[in-house]
């Protein structure tokens, strides 16, 4: 670091550069170097870098090798399309950087292995975007490790993005819906999150997964023969049991881009945290309802506090407390959720 301060440098300005610019640039220790963008992309790809670098104000480099030096950065933060992630990943893991992926870390469990092979002979610390630091899920683990609930037992999920955001939260619908730009539909996009979630509630491995999914509402995903919903069943570690919700509907509940709320089931209790409602509610014997307002209901606030995290991580000499090993666990669900489809049968994560 230089003189306690987190010089970082994004790697394509495709896929959600524009928000994690502007979130960093708000923290004082944080100064944005520039954007590069590879110059063998297509077109339409340089063209939206230009134009991320020039709304944001941040310059533009025509080779990531220019940029990805040590010597001038030390975080470099991969927003290109999905499939792009993992080779672009390893290039600045090889340049001797800090590196942060737009989720998810690669489209391929094999991509996401080479990933992790990277990371072992790397420098720098490998993390991915991820979900896990909304306060309405924090608070539910300190519930968890405080023994309020008891033990697991169920956790229900649910992932919704509403329909009616789709052209302002997606920089380009292809990015989504096209699988040689996104690798998949929205299982690839947001199941990740959820089994972040559950991973991170329970501290217990994903054993088994059974999947169904289809193109139910969105025109476009049928088009490119990506899902657009899915249901998922996954089995744990002792016993424990969940289900998932994902997909992008015509109308989620809630007022902004996406709807996400989970509902633990314990021995003793459950729990129900909803990020789009600052409040996490706990229900206890003899019909006792308590609610805890929260502060950070919306997305960009989870965003915002995992950001800072990644800052007080790198700045302190530690990597941030989501990894490679957790985002791979992640991939390792994802895989075998598709493998669940393909075949009609429960599949296990490799």
């Amino acid at each position: 670091m230089s003189s306690g301060r987190l010089r970082v440098a994004f790697v394509s300005g495709v896929r959600h550069a524009a928000p994690y610019i502007e979130r960093l640039r708000q923290d004082p220790r944080v100064d944005i170097v520039g954007l590069a963008e590879e110059p063998e992309a297509s077109e339409w790809m340089r063209k939206d870098s230009e134009r991320t670098a020039a709304r944001s104000e941040i310059p533009l480099f025509d080779d990531p090798g220019s940029i990805l030096d040590p010597e001038r950065v030390d975080l470099a933060v991969i927003c290109s399309e999905p499939t792009r992630h993992a080779r672009l990943a390893i290039q600045a893991l090889a340049s001797g950087v800090h590196v942060l992926v737009d989720k998810p870390v690669a489209t391929t469990l094999q991509d996401a292995d080479a990933v992790a092979d990277a990371v072992t002979s790397a420098a720098g610390s490998c993390s991915v975007i991820n979900r896990t630091h909304a306060p309405a899920l924090r608070r539910t683990r300190s519930w968890v490790d405080a023994g309020y609930l008891g033990l697991p037992r169920h956790i229900d999920v649910e992932f919704l993005a509403n329909g009616t955001h789709f052209a302002t939260s997606v920089e380009r619908p292809e990015l989504v819906i096209d699988p040689t730009l996104s690798g998949g539909g929205e299982l690839l996009n947001f199941l990740g999150y959820c089994t972040d979630a559950i991973r991170y509630l329970t501290g217990l491995e994903i054993r088994s997964v059974y999947a169904m999914s289809g193109s139910l509402f969105e025109a476009g995903h049928a088009r490119y023969g990506v899902e657009d919903t899915a249901i998922v069943s996954l089995g744990l570690d002792h016993g424990v049991t969940s289900t998932v919700t994902v997909g992008r509907i015509p109308y989620a509940p809630g007022l902004g881009s996406a709807s996400t709320s989970l509902r633990l089931i314990g021995s003793h209790g459950h729990a129900v945290a909803d990020d789009g409602k600052p409040a996490v509610l706990r229900y206890g014997g003899g019909s006792t309802v308590s609610a805890l307002p929260l502060a950070g209901g919306r997305p960009n606030e989870t965003l915002g506090f995992f950001l800072r995290h990644v800052v007080d991580s790198l700045l302190s000499g530690e990597a941030p407390d989501y990894g490679i090993a957790e985002a791979r666990a992640s991939m390792a669900a994802i895989d075998a959720a598709y493998r669940s489809i393909e075949t009609g049968t429960v599949a296990v994560p490799l």
